[in-house]
């Protein structure tokens, strides 16, 4: 039996475009109807562009009712079609079964298997818009099986709690636990979209440790860290705990909380305990930047994002100097350009050890004005190579004398301009022309 809401005023407001689209549809002996996330975020209050329809015409039948409409390729078992309005786009999806109520049926929470007419009547046969009532997400098909036909749904359920506040039922938990493995079933780029979005939540610290079976399915090399005792003062936490605050205690930045989940993660490998029994970690950055690389390759991150991370992992526990020279020396194998971020992943470890030590922070500031300093006054030296072969310089002799002159610069030793350059290279490298 169909469950129809009429909800006075509060019906679903289905735009003009949207209404002529479905009613074409609708005017020509098929059904269309609004649904998914447009009207779960409606009945949230949340504003979407984002439409989705879900229809029973065959798609050449749509191409023709509709010629600029884009037929996409079988998506999850079934036709798409996108038509773009006003920069809007609006995604057409034949049923997954042969009516609506199996295509909601067929669809992952109850949440997201609410439909609208082409009147903005709520069409509930699932009772999604109790659970959104009560800020739940529950699985359509109580059975399990939906999981098993897409295991993805084991992340998006966390993805959709941590970005609307919802908590996940405890029956859908507890299947989404036990259908963990799943997830190797699953196409490398596909988590690592949802993955994405869920290290970036506000909440991400309470997922990480609620969900840790999950995400030691994802990321093996993180089982070895949970509950490892570091035997150290600095720090109170076991490595995974600790992990999971500095994650939390990083801004929403991609950059910054993969370089937090993954700072650690080989220390486990490192872990030497000394004859007075405290444990010590050397070299564990390089080790964790190996095991991210190998993480990047396998979900085929940009390159861009894995050489930061990387960078980020690797020095994140450096001693890092406070004279000229050294900065100058640390800028050469360091992007300046991403210091902000090493310092606030320094920060963050800090503020998730022993809270003895919290006082290492204002020190990090302070290094970290210094190091800006420093990366503005790099910036602002505009001699170039130019200007050496203006003077007759050639080859690699441009590369070295570039460098003495930076260095001299940040040194104070000289002056940044053509005028005091020129001098000293006269002074100093005339023999090299």
């Amino acid at each position: 039996m169909k469950v129809v809401i009429k909800m006075s005023k509060h019906l679903i407001e289905i735009p003009k475009f949207l209404k002529y689209y479905i009613k074409l549809i609708i005017d020509n002996g098929y059904e269309c109807y609004l649904v998914g996330g447009a009207v779960r975020d409606y009945l949230l209050g949340i504003t979407n562009k984002d439409y989705d329809c879900c229809t029973n015409i065959p798609f050449d039948k749509l191409k023709k009712l509709m010629p600029n409409i884009t037929i996409m390729k079988e998506n999850e078992h079934r036709n798409t079609a996108i038509i773009r309005n006003n920069n809007i786009d609006i995604e057409f999806t034949a049923y997954r079964g042969k009516t609506l109520k199996e295509d909601l049926f067929n669809r992952d929470f109850t949440i997201n298997a609410i439909a609208s007419d082409i009147n903005g009547n709520i069409i509930d046969y699932y009772n999604g818009v109790n659970d959104i009532n009560n800020k739940k997400i529950t699985l359509v098909d109580n059975s399990g099986k939906g999981l098993d036909n897409d295991p993805l749904r084991i992340l998006r359920a966390i993805r959709l709690s941590s970005k609307y506040n919802l908590h996940i039922d405890v029956d859908t938990k507890n299947k989404i636990l036990n259908k963990k493995k799943l997830l190797n079933n699953i196409a490398p780029e596909r988590i690592l979209e949802e993955l994405k979005k869920i290290i970036l939540s506000n909440n991400i610290d309470k997922y990480l440790d609620e969900y840790r079976e999950v995400f030691f399915e994802i990321i093996k090399e993180l089982i070895p860290c949970n509950n490892f005792n570091q035997h150290n003062s600095n720090h109170i936490y076991d490595i995974y705990t600790h992990t999971i605050n500095v994650v939390k205690n990083t801004p929403p930045n991609l950059y910054l909380r993969l370089g937090a989940l993954f700072h650690d993660i080989g220390k486990p490998l490192a872990f030497k305990l000394d004859e007075k029994g405290i444990g010590h970690f050397l070299g564990h950055p390089l080790i964790s930047a190996n095991i991210f690389a190998d993480f990047a390759n396998k979900y085929k991150i940009d390159n861009k994002t894995k050489k930061i991370v990387s960078e980020l992992i690797l020095y994140h526990d450096d001693e890092l100097s406070s004279k000229n020279n050294k900065i100058y020396n640390f800028y050469k194998k360091f992007n300046m350009n991403n210091i902000e971020l090493l310092f606030e992943l320094k920060i963050a470890d800090i503020k998730s050890q022993n809270p003895s030590y919290i006082d290492r922070i204002d020190k990090i500031k302070e290094l970290e004005i210094k190091y800006l300093n420093i990366r503005d006054k790099y910036n602002s030296i505009t001699y170039n190579g130019t200007n050496l072969i203006s003077l007759g310089y050639t080859g690699k002799d441009i590369g070295l004398i570039l460098d003495d002159i930076k260095r001299q610069i940040i040194n104070n030793n000289l002056e940044n301009n053509i005028e005091s350059i020129n001098k000293y290279i006269e002074k100093n490298y005339r023999k090299w022309k």
